[in-house]
């Protein structure tokens, strides 16, 4: 009984050990997509920053002006900034 208790509880220690390993694979795989898609990003950021900072001072001032009315246009801005990146991409 308790060889049986002792090879189930060593059966269940190399599954764990395995599945840390999978993580830690994962999250590996995971962190450089990130790194890939953050060096991306900054390449955009920095081949359209003079219109990242007019549309930063426009969101700013229709900030200040209308508060929290400005949240119900988010998500339409989100999407005509997609729209722009798909055709800046397709070109």
């Amino acid at each position: 009984m308790f060889a049986e208790r002792l090879n189930g509880l060593t059966e269940c220690k190399r599954l764990i050990v395995l599945e840390a390993g999978l993580h830690r694979g994962l999250i590996e795989l995971e962190c450089a997509s990130l790194r890939v898609r953050l060096e991306s990003a900054r390449t955009s950021i920095r081949a359209g920053s003079p219109w990242l900072i007019g549309g930063g001072a426009v969101a700013g001032l229709l900030a200040a002006r209308h508060g929290r009315g400005l949240a119900h246009w988010v998500p339409t801005a989100l999407a005509v900034w997609r729209w722009v990146k798909r055709l800046r991409s397709e070109g």
